[in-house]
């Protein structure tokens, strides 16, 4: 651009008398300065008002007109269809009670069973290994979890009264179980 040029010292916003009167001559620079600096400018062009353009008629030379778009805004509408995940009541109701009964009866069972096997021994009821396997046999009645396949054997089987952590595990599943049952039902 050379550096008379009226449209580079609009932009520039260093306007001379000069380019003042090329503004003024030309429309486009016109508009253009009315719509960078405002209104404003009008004083500076010695204008009172602004020439209105009619609005649908297109210039000679078939270019469109800039046009402001403010948007409006968009309401947000709240839909009035419950989704499935949302609906509390009879569609899972059923499901829920019987998950909730099936993991209150597998708590209290795996407790019971865990509890059992360390303070009484589960060896009372089931068969353990023969006397003639090992001198424990037959006296030692709490079944090691983790052993279990291997009941004709004395390795599994322990003393009454002593925690593994099988029976921990055991014991703390149940718990949890119960718990989760008990807060299902609500």
């Amino acid at each position: 651009m050379p550096e008379d040029d009226p449209l580079k010292s609009l932009l520039d916003g260093d306007i001379s008398s000069e380019e003042l009167e090329a503004i003024r001559s030309s429309p486009d620079l016109r508009k253009l300065a009315i719509r960078m600096y405002g209104e404003s400018i009008l004083n500076l062009l010695g204008e009172e008002s602004i020439e209105e353009v009619q609005e649908g008629v297109a210039s000679q030379d078939n270019e469109l007109e800039m046009v402001d778009i403010i948007p409006e805004p968009i309401q947000v509408v709240r839909s009035t269809i419950e989704t499935p995940g949302r609906i509390k009541g009879r569609a899972d109701s059923k499901s829920s009670r019987t998950g909730s009964i099936v993991g209150i009866g597998l708590g209290i069972s795996s407790i019971g069973v865990g509890l059992a096997n360390v303070y009484w021994g589960l060896g009372n009821f089931l068969s353990t290994c023969a006397t003639e396997v090992h001198s424990t046999c037959g006296v030692s009645l709490k079944l090691n979890l983790l052993e279990f396949h291997r009941m004709q054997e004395h390795i599994a089987w322990g003393p009454i009264g002593q925690w593994g952590i099988p029976d921990m595990v055991l014991v703390g599943f149940g718990a949890i179980n119960l718990i989760l049952g008990v807060l299902r039902r609500r």
